[in-house]
């Protein structure tokens, strides 16, 4: 019996500690469930952060709680990013880190219909051009660089204003909005491609950011989400099947407007920039690419502060 009861207090002993051990997270992604985050959504629902000693909290995303906003309140641990949107909270004085770079390029492109005739740059001066006022900066840097004015409007989540004419070019990203006008019903040789990295302002894209606090004072848990989500990355392009399910489980849950052919196929447009030869691109942030980005963005006077050495902005916790 005494043996019995001794066993029972070193397992409960060990049950405390390995409670006491796991740290909470808080993600925030930056728009609706999607596949854009299948590789989070995967890595939970196979209990890899769990695994690894972290309860990983996906908080509600979308437009009504925007992913900056969030991270800079502190009401989140962990936030999901565009490169220039991590800048701008710089030059907001807040102390953004990235940890992580998961997207190299840019997936951002003008899109219009192939009778409209727009084939190059130059062919947008006058025209009336759709883009979102949180993304303007790289179509701006676009026409900067050509000596180009078209009329800009903003942009909607749809692209029916594309598709009616209201707009004769509008802004989409690979993955999504140029997936949904091809299940819209229209061909690619319907649809003229302008993509900003052929003309040199395309910028990284999504990566994984946290405060300098956070990172100082609690980097296992950091290194182990970021550790933890490249994994869910590598498995959700491995195993699509089960990737989309468990986007389609938080597309459900959130009530979006999709279905899962879209969300198969946004997966399969992220996955030439996220993977080079099958394996993973990131996690590291080229250094040319953060120049890069902080040179279009001083350049429209959209950063006024000297910004902070690469080595202090970007630090890979991987290594």
């Amino acid at each position: 019996m005494r043996r019995v009861l001794a066993l029972a207090a070193v397992l409960l002993l060990c049950a405390s500690t390995a409670l006491a051990d796991t740290q909470t997270l808080r993600f925030q992604p930056h728009w609706v469930p999607q596949a854009q985050f299948a590789g989070f959504y995967l890595a939970k629902e196979m209990g890899w952060y769990q695994d690894a000693g972290l309860e990983l909290e996906i908080l509600p995303h979308g437009a009504e709680h925007p992913a900056p906003a969030t991270l800079a309140r502190q009401e989140a641990d962990v936030a999901l990013l565009y490169l220039t949107q991590a800048l701008e909270l710089r030059e907001q004085g807040v102390d953004v880190v990235n940890v992580a770079q998961l997207i190299q390029d840019s997936s951002l492109v003008l899109v219009s219909l192939a009778e409209s005739g727009i084939l190059v740059p130059e062919d947008l001066d006058g025209q009336r051009v759709s883009r979102w006022a949180s993304f303007s900066l790289q179509p701006e840097a676009l026409f900067r660089t050509y000596g180009v004015h078209p009329e800009t409007v903003d942009q909607g989540a749809t692209m029916a204003a594309l598709r009616t004419g209201a707009v004769a070019a509008a802004t989409a990203t690979r993955y999504n909005e140029l997936v949904e006008l091809y299940l819209s019903g229209l061909d690619p040789d319907e649809i003229e491609v302008m993509p900003l990295e052929d003309h040199g302002v395309g910028l990284a894209e999504d990566g994984i950011y946290v405060l300098e606090s956070t990172l100082r004072e609690r980097p296992e848990a950091v290194r182990t989400f970021v550790e933890v989500s490249l994994r869910g990355w590598e498995y959700a392009f491995a195993h699509p099947d089960a990737a989309v399910d468990a986007v389609m489980d938080r597309v459900i849950q959130a009530g979006e407007p999709t279905n899962r052919a879209h969300q198969r196929l946004m997966l399969e447009a992220l996955r030439p920039l996220y993977l080079e030869d099958e394996a993973l691109r990131g996690p590291h942030l080229d250094r040319q690419d953060y120049q890069l980005a902080v040179s279009l963005m001083r350049n429209l006077g959209h950063l006024e502060w000297e910004p902070v050495p690469y080595e202090q902005f970007h630090q890979d916790v991987t290594q």
